[in-house]
């Protein structure tokens, strides 16, 4: 008995503060449930329900409702519990403006980290800083930002029904 209480004590001591928590929550809710069948004591109704006696269907309401409140108040606090920052909402240091693909394996990504942006290329070998952009920039319109140009699924299927039609017809000559 001393061990398992010497291993009890070294788990609180080792253990974070989640954890600690958890088994808290956890505990209590074995409790209260131990608690709602001790209060509820054995069941003195006949095998037809429709027989017993109102008391018998307030009681089971009464304990649905515990139940669900139980169920609801745990996962409001274990949503708190997960929730980063001040005020419930996380706060970012950094954060992609946009993204530019200039080919399936590389990209410009705009990036602002605190006050200044950045401009940064990736491949997927490697990730270098390119620039500091400064905050007058006016930003580019849509139709005056360039085409990408990549080939279209359409275009690519054609243009291949189109090789084996020569082919084919290449091969009978």
């Amino acid at each position: 008995m001393s061990a398992l209480v010497t291993l009890i004590k070294k788990w609180y001591q080792t253990s974070s503060n989640k954890q600690k928590l958890t088994v808290f929550l956890l505990a209590f809710s074995l409790l209260i449930t131990g608690l709602l069948l001790a209060l509820g004591g054995s069941s003195t109704t006949s095998a037809d329900p429709l027989g017993s006696t109102p008391l018998y269907f307030a009681s089971a309401f009464v304990k649905l409702l515990v139940v669900l409140l139980l169920i609801v108040g745990s996962s409001m606090i274990f949503r708190r519990w997960q929730q980063v920052g001040t005020g419930g909402k996380p706060s970012r240091q950094m954060r992609v403006l946009e993204t530019v693909r200039l080919s399936p394996k590389q990209a410009l990504h705009l990036v602002v980290i605190g006050d200044q942006k950045l401009l940064i290329g990736a491949t997927d070998q490697s990730v270098s800083l390119i620039s500091s952009i400064e905050h007058s920039m006016n930003p580019v319109p849509v139709e005056d930002a360039p085409v990408q140009s990549g080939f279209e699924f359409g275009s690519l299927l054609q243009s291949f029904s189109l090789n084996l039609s020569t082919e084919s017809i290449k091969g009978k000559e």
